[in-house]
């Protein structure tokens, strides 16, 4: 190769890379786009795509709390554990709704000084309605109250400072197949 090719190739090689990294300043208005604008386009490209990524992130978590909601049983309806109250009426309703209170709070003080004690001896209430059940109402024969024949009692121990007792449907779990 002779000299002029290797300068010629140099002249070249040198007007290709200022064509491509652009030797116009920010304030040109001609056809080409300076670094600048490149940069900022750039920038816009990559704010969007971040956008898309968090809206489809957010559509899948959003799928993923439908799928587990429909995936767990619906809640039974809660009563407060106890004997139902009465109608408002005259002085005699005002009787009966009064020894029904009376009737309900003595129900409900046997087990709320077991969990207190439970409380007191653990450093914290029972967890579950199943360690309610078993450390608790089992072992010291607690009666908890009136409920109905297809009712069951239900301690939630995120309700109230000592947790909560409810009535609740019993579920009828259908009879395994015979095989």
């Amino acid at each position: 190769m002779t000299v002029a090719m290797h300068a010629c190739r140099l002249v070249i090689g040198i007007t290709l890379g200022i064509g491509v990294l652009g030797c116009e300043s920010s304030t040109d208005t001609g056809g080409g786009g300076s670094m600048e604008q490149m940069a900022a386009r750039l920038e816009a490209q990559n704010e969007a795509q971040q956008k898309d990524e968090q809206r489809l992130e957010a559509e899948r978590k959003a799928e993923e709390a439908r799928q587990a909601a429909s995936s767990q049983p619906a809640e039974r309806p809660r009563t407060a554990a106890g004997r139902p109250g009465v109608g408002e009426g005259g002085y005699f309703t005002a009787i009966v709704g009064a020894r029904r209170h009376i009737l309900n709070e003595a129900d409900r003080w046997p087990w709320l000084q077991a969990v207190q004690h439970f409380q007191a001896t653990h450093g914290r209430l029972p967890k579950d309605h199943a360690e309610f059940m078993s450390k608790i109402v089992e072992p010291l024969e607690i009666n908890l109250g009136y409920k109905e024949e297809n009712q069951e009692f239900f301690y939630d121990p995120n309700e109230g400072d000592w947790g909560e007792l409810y009535v609740v449907e019993m579920v009828e779990e259908p009879a395994p197949a015979e095989q």
